[in-house]
């Protein structure tokens, strides 16, 4: 028992000289202020007062209690009642001089329809949904792109206009008009042009169907989707957006093996496979933004590989690789680069044919036909499983048909003269088995 209280004593005088010093330090805080000028608390001295003199009873509580003793402990918030909603009024002090950066919270902007042509904002969503649905309905039945901004029937060569959904019974003529646009735009394009005058939700950032026309009343765009996205654009902004969506790149062209950028584009191929292969190319096609390469490695012909660059600042750069393995190549390149000239693609999709790996009927056959020689030898070979292309190391070419179950062997004079023939036998023919323009 005398332990304990000699214990309480010991406390009680360490506590009491605790509180001497607090108030010491309190005091010398006081003056230090008034020196300074800097009054970083709004407590009156009454106030101070009256928090040291909670401290000392918080104190002598946790002492009564054997508890060990914290000076200045946070004060707990829970049941604070203190409303913390952002306060998004302008006053002069948030405002500032001009210049400098304003700290305060913006409001949270409210994108609202013009409630005088509730009308045109109808029709909008009308021919938006319209849209939506034959996008969706169409796009794994064929191939459905964006074409310069709008929705379009790749296969069947069509855009996809507001006449068109009404012909085809998928649209009220009542419910749309001619001045209203169908376009294929990712949401996030639009909000990043429109600024604030868009609202765009969360699923229509992707790839969606848009409705477009001009204000009736105002020099502006409106827009509304079928997922709940709307907005006005300025006629700029507008602008803006559709000149991310042009096609118009300059004229596509093909390139030949002794162009200068012929040789730019396969070493930018080269470095970015870390393969510094020699190529068999079958094509290289470019307009002033994108090119289009045909490709195999020269140590297995039937290996092609396909290939999109994009020219930028005085470069050339992989920006899509292994689209030989897609079968709706159209549709997958224009969703990753919707402004991509089309034209720049072939016509021919290499999914769709079966490569030749075994030559041994078509070197009996030309023997057959007495066009080739023992002691020839192949510098190229590459077929599919109904026609082929050879030329050996002496210069001489052939191409081969499958016929009625045999090959069927023709000598020709050079690339062009292989490829009337070839062009002669089918409507689309695998020009990819051709050596490009040796």
């Amino acid at each position: 028992m005398k332990q304990l209280q000699t214990k309480r004593t010991n406390i009680v005088k360490n506590e009491t000289i605790k509180i001497a010093v607090l108030k010491t330090v309190l005091v010398l805080c006081a003056a230090s202020m008034t020196v300074t000028g800097c009054n970083r608390s709004s407590k009156t001295e009454e106030e101070n007062r009256t928090a040291e003199e909670n401290t000392v009873n918080n104190n002598e509580t946790e002492n009564n209690n054997d508890s060990p003793v914290h000076i200045n402990e946070e004060p707990n918030n829970e049941n604070n009642n203190e409303d913390n909603t952002p306060d998004n009024s302008v006053t002069e002090e948030n405002q500032g001089n001009k210049g400098e950066v304003n700290t305060s919270k913006p409001t949270n902007s409210v994108v609202s329809k013009d409630p005088t042509i509730s009308s045109s904002w109808s029709k909008l969503e009308s021919t938006a949904k319209s849209g939506q649905n034959y996008y969706s309905e169409y796009y794994t039945k064929t191939r459905v792109i964006t074409k310069n901004g709008h929705l379009y029937n790749y296969a069947a060569s069509t855009q996809i206009t507001t006449d068109y959904l009404v012909r085809e019974g998928l649209l009220s003529s009542g419910n749309t008009s001619s001045g209203i646009s169908v376009m294929l735009m990712y949401g996030s394009d639009i909000a990043s042009c429109g600024g604030s005058g868009v609202h765009i939700t969360g699923t229509d950032r992707e790839f969606t169907v848009f409705a477009f026309m001009k204000h009736p009343n105002e020099n502006k765009y409106i827009f509304s989707s079928a997922g709940g996205s709307y907005g006005t654009m300025t006629e700029a902004a507008y602008n803006s957006l559709m000149s991310l969506y042009s096609m118009n790149h300059g004229t596509v062209r093909r390139l030949t093996p002794s162009n200068s950028e012929y040789d730019r584009i396969l070493s930018c191929i080269k470095m970015y496979e870390s393969r510094y292969e020699q190529y068999f190319v079958r094509s290289i096609t470019v307009d002033d933004k994108y090119a289009f390469a045909v490709l195999s490695g020269r140590a297995n012909a039937a290996t092609i590989r396909e290939y999109i660059l994009k020219y930028e600042n005085g470069i050339w750069e992989v920006v899509l690789d292994d689209l030989e393995t897609e079968s709706r190549l159209p549709v997958i390149v224009n969703k990753a680069l919707p402004d991509l000239n089309m034209s720049l693609l072939p016509t021919y999709s290499i999914r769709d044919y079966t490569m030749l790996t075994d030559y041994t009927a078509v070197m009996d056959a030309l023997t057959k036909a007495g066009l080739y020689a023992k002691n020839d030898t192949f510098y190229y070979f590459c077929g599919t499983k109904e026609y082929c292309y050879m030329i050996t190391d002496s210069g001489k070419r052939f191409l081969c048909r499958y016929n009625g179950g045999s090959w069927d062997c023709y000598k020709v004079l050079d690339y062009y003269d292989a490829l009337s023939r070839l062009q002669s036998f089918t409507n689309n023919p695998p020009t990819f088995i051709l050596l490009d323009l040796e």
